[in-house]
């Protein structure tokens, strides 16, 4: 191309580049008449550091120095793009001007290297670097079109010179990411390599970690390279970017954090010293901190429990320690205890001796010998009072079966179940889920079935694993059905008998579905039944605790055993089945291994009380709604149809600029205490609540508004109420003005 830069298309008006320079809020033209008029000669010149030779051999890495002088035409030129940034950003103008700028160079690579070397300086003295990420991505799509033309002097040398830069500069993630692409660095991945670890020796761990996300080489580093320095650095939002792209070192960091787990309390601190990096992060100096992080870390990235075996062993170890303070006050039973610490312990022989010592140290020596004869621990591993304990067992076998002795529990009188267990119906395959389908086709055909009791269980989550559903199950007033979902395997085989119940039950709006609680039971139904778009709440499912709020606390409800003045919390469906009918439910059942084949029949009738006793809640709310003339189908509609309960309602989104009414601590003086109807309302408002007046005349209610020009006037609207008799509705300075 003929011709110079005009030096004065920076500077100077000339008449064809007046428009850019002048152009701002108070300029005549439009911005598109501007882009049409605007032209920018350039001129071929040279940089320092350009090589229009062929890829030639490039001396190691650790001698080459990046370039640190520039041309003063591409200070200016870069002096004159932010001018254009400044006024319209992202515009025609800009890409033209940096379009034109690119074709004038004969070595737009290197061009755009000094540039960017411009700008990020800026960007260091506080300024945005989306103009940075502009330039790049305008040239990505520039060279896109024009590659052939100029890959003769995309060297080698350019390639390291644009990597450095980035190592060197503190440049966005996604801008680091076009400039890979545009300078191709990924075909000398080696020597990147090397850059980045000569990067990580000056301690720009967050620049290293990011030009490793960009090249996808981040397995070629381990968890101390810049991981763990970017923890103490208090970078977590880097670290969450970098462990996002790479499943390799989210299972390596797991894995080296959970051996940390059982090193000495003070090993973050060794840790960081031999890292040579200062210890910022408050959240990241103890042991403490350590399980927290690795906690969150497995949740986000479903890291399985097998890669971090000591802290799942302390997550056990915490769980068997509520399991058993559950079982010693009698919360729990026996069964459901042994069978939840089997279940925590598998085949952990360090899990094994953990819970003898522990039962040894809670006094519990009869439980202590069972476990220790159940898993044939070595006597001389146990503690010496458990081996002194063992020498009176003539029988260890016999020491494991027989029944051992606990606090009498059994003084609580609990709620039984009045069907008898001949009615209690488990379904457990696929003859007896047909037997069921037909026989409530019938029932319902016939109109017989109007009300059901749902509820389900899943084991306890012990650990991180989610547990699945165990069981559904659905009461009728006669009848109780328990579907086993362990027993209904594959459940891909039970999908046609799942919709045809999915359409019976839950689709039907005709029957009414009981629930307590039901939000966490409807979750887990529609994470395992193999069933799509499956209905579980609106018309035709009532949450009985919210059912019982709302006559408690709007309709002043009374259960039969619940003392006046009683302070109900709404907690559990035990406290309601209490305040209904004088005893509790017994839940000792409640933490137990519900996926355990079969199940026990201590199980089994719990489960069986836990759906029926819903139906009989609900009638006794019936008839003493009946009695007490409260609507009661009404308010069961209301319920059914809330998707947002009161007591399930989100919270309220932050609102910027929201405007707050002043408050006031003035007591209220109006005369008037006694309104016997609508008719009586007569309210006074501020021309400032016109809107609200015409709302309350549409209800039937006069309303009168004060005028602008009295709104001041405090004895005026006094003696408007006075003289009227009405009400004074008003906020903030009017309100504090009348009512003194």
């Amino acid at each position: 191309m003929a011709g110079r830069w005009n030096e004065n298309s920076c500077n100077a008006p000339a008449s064809n580049f007046t428009n850019v320079t002048a152009a701002g809020p108070s300029s005549n033209q439009s911005v598109r008449k501007m882009n049409s008029d605007t032209q920018i000669h350039f001129s071929n010149y040279n940089f320092v550091g350009t090589s229009t030779t062929p890829n030639t051999h490039v001396s190691p890495v650790t001698y080459f120095e990046p370039v640190q002088r520039y041309e003063p035409e591409v200070e200016r030129i870069a002096r004159h793009i932010q001018s254009i940034w400044a006024t319209w950003k992202q515009s025609k103008v800009l890409t033209d001007t940096l379009r034109s700028f690119f074709k004038s160079s004969p070595n737009p690579y290197n061009s755009l290297l000094q540039l960017i070397n411009v700008i990020s300086e800026d960007r260091l003295k506080g300024k945005a670097s989306s103009m940075a990420h502009t330039i790049t991505e305008e040239f990505y799509k520039w060279i896109k079109c024009n590659e052939s033309e100029y890959e003769h002097v995309l060297t080698d040398e350019l390639k390291i010179q644009a990597f450095k830069m980035i190592l060197e500069k503190k440049i966005s993630l996604n801008t680091i990411n076009t400039i890979v692409k545009i300078y191709k660095c990924n075909t000398r991945l080696d020597c990147m390599e090397e850059l980045i670890r000569e990067s990580i020796k000056q301690k720009r761990f967050k620049e290293a970690c990011y030009a490793s996300m960009s090249l996808n080489i981040q397995d070629r580093f381990t968890v101390e390279d810049f991981l763990l320095p970017l923890f103490f650095m208090n970078l977590a939002c880097v670290t969450e970017e970098f462990l996002m792209t790479t499943q390799f070192q989210q299972t390596a960091l797991v894995k080296y954090l959970d051996d940390l787990l059982i090193e000495n309390d003070d090993c973050l601190y060794f840790l960081a010293k031999r890292l040579n990096v200062t210890q910022s992060n408050n959240n990241f100096s103890n042991k403490s901190q350590i399980k927290t992080n690795l906690s969150r870390i497995m949740k986000k990235y479903n890291i399985p429990n097998e890669l971090a075996p000591n802290i799942t062993r302390q997550k056990k170890k915490g769980a068997l320690v509520y399991l058993f303070r559950r079982y010693q006050s009698g919360a729990t039973g026996i069964h459901a205890w042994r069978e939840m610490a089997l279940e925590s312990i598998g085949n952990d022989e360090t899990m094994m001796l953990e819970v003898v010592k522990m039962l040894e140290n809670f006094g519990d020596i009869q439980e202590c010998i069972y476990f220790a004869q159940l898993f044939a621990i070595d006597p001389s591993l146990l503690p010496p009072s458990i081996q002194q304990e063992l020498l009176y067992c003539e029988n260890a076998s016999a020491g494991i079966d027989r029944s051992i002795p606990t606090e009498e529990y059994n003084t609580i009188e609990y709620h039984d179940l009045l069907l008898p267990d001949k009615q209690i119906h488990i379904i457990d395959c696929a003859s007896k889920f047909n037997e069921f389908l037909d026989k409530i086709n019938i029932e319902l055909f016939d109109a017989h079935l109007d009300v059901f009791g749902l509820d389900c269980e899943w084991k306890p989550e012990l650990t991180s694993d989610k547990s699945d559903l165990a069981s559904i199950q659905l009461a009728t007033i006669d009848s109780i059905y328990i579907f086993h979902l362990p027993q209904l395997q594959p459940a891909e085989n039970f999908k046609l008998h799942w919709q045809e119940f999915s359409m019976n039950i839950f689709s039907n709006i005709n029957i009414l579905k009981l629930g307590f609680e039901w939000k966490g039971d409807a979750s887990m139904i529609r994470s395992s039944l193999p069933i799509d778009n499956i209905q579980l709440h609106g018309p035709g499912f009532v949450d009985i605790k919210l059912l019982w709020k709302e006559l408690e606390t709007k309709w002043n409800f009374q259960l039969p055993f619940q003392s006046p003045n009683e302070d109900i919390p709404y907690n559990s469906l035990s406290d309601l089945v209490k305040l209904c009918f004088g005893r509790p439910l017994n839940k000792t059942e409640q933490f137990s291994n519900w996926e355990k084949i079969p199940l026990r029949p201590d199980q089994i009738k719990y489960a069986a009380l836990d759906a029926y006793c819903l139906l009989e809640i609900y009638n006794l709310f019936k008839i003493k709604c009946e009695a007490s003339n409260i609507p009661f189908d009404e308010v069961c509609q209301k319920i059914s149809n809330n998707e947002h309960p009161d007591m399930m309602k989100p919270k309220p989104k932050h609102k910027r600029h929201k405007y707050k009414v002043p408050t006031t601590n003035i007591k209220s003086k109006s005369p008037h205490t006694h309104v016997s109807c609508v008719k009586n309302f007569k309210f006074l408002v501020p021309y400032t609540l016109e809107k609200l007046a015409e709302r309350l005349r549409k209800c039937g209610i006069s309303t009168s508004i004060v005028e602008r020009s009295k709104i001041n006037d405090c004895h005026h609207i006094v003696n408007l109420i006075k003289t009227d008799n009405l009400h004074f509705i008003a906020f903030g300075h009017a309100f504090s003005k009348v009512s003194v």
